[in-house]
């Protein structure tokens, strides 16, 4: 069944999956043991039945036309279609990259958008997800919803025909607007679509392209270090040949560095924005070149201002894209090298002022994709970037603290030990810092970053980690 068109931040994310730009991120997840497979199928089950995302593609259309989202109820979906087991040992650098690689969700072959990877060695559910229908929340809350059904009472009790997960024959009741398609455009941004709109057409690169003064790596080439050969069949392949770095802290000093971040009044997420920051300064600048302009791209969850502003029922928030594109903009020459704390207190400011101030701004701003042509506008982010770079030094994506269902009172089956975020090589940054805590495993901060510049970024990890080694 064919339902609602997809807006354009959706669309935004479906071209990029088309042209072969993105593939998938994935929320890992260790567990104290793994499910049976009919354990597992049960749990899947409910899932897929609670979440409307979980059992939809988008229907390929023609040039000019606007993708669709479609209900999966032509046919069945079957375990061997969601899960896949694996013999890894680790998610060590060339799995992830495996990953990246393998996972490139098609459309509208009668599979939804994601996949679970079972790694039986190490106890792991790997949630291979499309940026389509989730953000990374969206993982965690889909994640959320697997540990229940695992850990429900009635989960062996349930009865499923064969290894069937999901068989619907009943009409989908159609999924409501996006909530940025529901936010109010003021007058003035009526005028700054318009003339938005006219430089796609006379000078796309003025809106696309990236600032010639952003500071970029003399040994990272964009994109010829990002994709592998000129476009193919109007896509693109992406190397997905990154270093994978893992920078962990334990339970025990994560609880010290939250209290030191409540005293001083600033966040976790501003603090390590800030360390890697510092640690950008503490690269020779033989290694840079450009300008010396910094640019953190800090995606927002915009789920809460959806919910007050339009009124939106949490129901609908679940799965989905609801972020924002927070960018902290300095200059590497006017941070102190030794004033870590000043810059972490500046970056909380500037997310206060952004949550506080900027959020209509910022809605308006991602729903100017409305007047432009989504598909192009995504190419274009590619190829304007050729011989200068990526907009954005680093993104660092906090999806925050998860418990999965667990506490010290619960008693239940299966709990997870530990959590992974992470995502692959994109066009919009040079390294990604993919954090989330749990209670047991503390906090993974996945780092992925150019195979190019091992050396030349070694000594922003070597600061981070004496930093986090003496707090």
């Amino acid at each position: 069944m064919t339902l609602r068109e997809l807006s354009s931040l959706e669309q935004y994310f479906y071209y990029r999956c088309k042209l072969k730009l993105h593939s998938c991120f994935y929320l890992a997840v260790t567990l104290n043991k793994l499910p049976n497979r009919d354990q597992l199928q049960h749990a899947i089950s409910k899932t897929i039945k609670k979440f409307p995302q979980a059992h939809c593609t988008v229907t390929s259309v023609a040039k000019g036309q606007t993708p669709r989202l479609k209900d999966l109820t032509d046919t069945a979906i079957r375990f061997d279609d969601v899960v896949e087991y694996y013999p890894w040992e680790s998610l060590c650098t060339e799995n992830i990259n495996e990953i990246f690689k393998k996972y490139n969700f098609q459309f509208d072959n009668g599979k939804p958008l994601w996949k679970i990877i079972v790694l039986e060695k190490t106890s792991q559910l790997i949630f291979a997800v499309s940026h389509i229908f989730f953000d990374g929340i969206s993982s965690t809350i889909f994640a959320n919803s697997i540990l229940d059904g695992l850990n429900s009472e009635t989960n062996t009790s349930l009865s499923l025909e064969g290894d069937i997960v999901y068989e619907s024959n009943q009409e989908m009741q159609q999924l409501s607007l996006h909530p940025y398609d529901l936010w109010p455009i003021p007058f003035s941004w009526k005028i700054k679509r318009q003339l938005v709109k006219l430089l796609l057409k006379i000078s796309p690169s003025i809106v696309t392209g990236t600032s010639a003064d952003m500071l970029q790596f003399e040994k990272y080439n964009f994109p010829d270090d990002f994709i592998t050969n000129p476009p193919d069949d109007n896509t693109f392949t992406v190397k997905n040949d990154n270093i994978q770095k893992l920078l962990k802290i334990k339970p025990d000093t994560l609880l010290k560095i939250l209290t030191k971040c409540k005293q001083e009044k600033y966040s976790l997420t501003s603090f390590l924005s800030a360390l890697f920051a510092i640690g950008l300064k503490r690269v020779s600048a033989n290694n840079l070149r450009n300008g010396k302009a910094l640019t953190i791209s800090i995606p927002m969850n915009a789920r809460s201002v959806c919910k007050e502003t339009l009124n939106v029922d949490e129901s609908a928030l679940q799965l989905g894209d609801f972020i924002l594109g927070m960018e902290y903009s300095d200059n590497l020459d006017t941070i102190d090298i030794d004033d870590l704390w000043t810059l972490s207190a500046k970056i909380k400011d500037f997310m206060v002022d952004f949550r506080e101030n900027q959020i209509s701004d910022q809605v308006n701003i991602a729903k100017l994709l409305d007047i432009a042509d989504v598909e192009s506008f995504v190419r274009q982010k590619v190829e304007n970037g050729y011989g200068i770079g990526p907009g954005a030094a680093f993104e660092i994506t906090n999806l925050g603290f998860n418990t999965f269902g667990h506490n010290a009172q619960d008693e239940n089956e299966y709990v997870v030990t530990d959590a992974f975020f992470n995502q692959p090589q994109g066009f919009s940054n040079i390294f990604t810092c993919s954090i989330i805590s749990t209670p047991i495993g503390g906090l993974n901060c996945c780092i992925s970053y150019p195979k190019n510049l091992i050396i030349e970024m070694e000594p922003i990890w070597k600061y981070a980690e004496e930093i986090i080694d003496n707090i």
